[in-house]
């Protein structure tokens, strides 16, 4: 389930992330405390993919401001399982962090029929690092312009018009079941292994819509031979800047017009308070660092930083959105 492989500029609000590291910085003497001289990031998905890309990134620029030894340890398996599950197991030392993207906390207490672990309980919020987005995007061929014009489509021709997604239980599956919910189109959804093949139907025409992300439609946004309606998240893309976001449409699409999508960083459940705040504090430092936006900028993500309480807040928050669309959907997963 990690959420491809992103690529191109970065949204960068240099002067967000620079008051953000300086609050965490100034957050007392807990801050300034030093952090184990080893410590072991966890990622769930193979090596060379978006999320390990960006948290190397992070990595470099922390072995340089604080001389530790960070070690960065691949654990595909089981959309991100694996990995998650030894982190909420670690020991909570301060010496070992999951870096994972929003379905640990948000799915996986819903589409698992069984989980040997609470996200919300054994992992600890430290921060996020980016943002992203996914898109709605449609064949030309509908002769729609509009999001608004695709829902009218779509209820005249009820129970024909299907969209694609990234496969069974990932984001943008949902996100089409919350688009359908929300405006009473009936879509008949149709789970794809990755991007391009959903993106080969749409072009042929099989399909009549696709929710994916904007790092994968941009360039056949731009060739013509599909059409971006809208996007999620609360800025628009500054790749896409005439696309609007579904929330300032005013449509009353429900939660896929609040919907962020985001990767961050967690501890292990029973971490001390001092310890989850240094790391935040660390990890902000390294995401104001001209040189780390720069080596981002070749990602299509938003960087963001965030204090232990406000990533707790947005995980408490996602995990009741997203849980809403995935009750309703019935999905599960063995």
């Amino acid at each position: 389930m990690e959420q491809g492989r992103v690529r191109r500029g970065a949204v960068l609000d240099r002067r967000a992330l620079m008051l953000g590291a300086a609050a965490l910085a100034a957050a007392g003497p807990a801050a300034a405390e030093p952090l184990p001289r080893t410590q072991k990031v966890l990622v769930g998905f193979p090596a060379g993919g978006g999320l390990d890309t960006m948290v190397r990134i992070i990595a470099d620029k922390l072995r340089e401001i604080h001389g530790t030894t960070i070690v960065i340890e691949n654990r595909p398996g089981t959309a991100g399982r694996l990995a998650a599950e030894a982190v909420a197991r670690a020991e909570p030392d301060g010496a070992t962090l999951l870096a994972a993207p929003i379905v640990v906390t948000a799915f996986y207490p819903f589409i698992y029929k069984t989980l040997p672990f609470d996200p919300l309980t054994d992992l600890v919020p430290v921060t996020r690092f980016c943002t992203f987005q996914f898109a709605l995007a449609v064949d030309p061929r509908l002769q729609v312009d509009s999001v608004a014009g695709f829902i009218a489509y779509a209820k005249q021709n009820l129970g024909k018009v299907s969209f694609g997604s990234l496969g069974a239980g990932t984001p943008s599956h949902f996100l089409g079941l919350m688009f359908s919910n929300a405006t009473g189109t009936d879509l008949t959804h149709v789970p794809y292994r990755g991007s391009a093949p959903a993106l080969q139907d749409l072009v042929g025409g099989s399909i009549q819509a696709v929710f994916d992300t904007t790092a994968s439609l941009m360039e056949q946004h731009r060739a013509g031979t599909v059409r971006v309606l809208a996007v999620t998240g609360s800025r628009r893309s500054p790749r896409l800047p005439e696309v609007p976001t579904f929330g300032e449409l005013a449509l009353g699409l429900g939660d896929i017009e609040a919907a962020d999508l985001w990767y961050g960083f967690f501890a292990p459940g029973r971490t001390p308070p001092d310890t989850v705040e240094r790391h935040a504090a660390a990890i902000g430092v390294a995401l104001a660092d001209a040189t780390v936006r720069e080596r981002l900028a070749g990602l299509d993500v938003a960087v963001v930083a965030d204090t232990p309480a406000v990533f707790a807040e947005i995980v408490k928050a996602d995990h009741a959105r997203w849980g809403r669309v995935i009750r309703s959907s019935g999905f599960t997963l063995e």
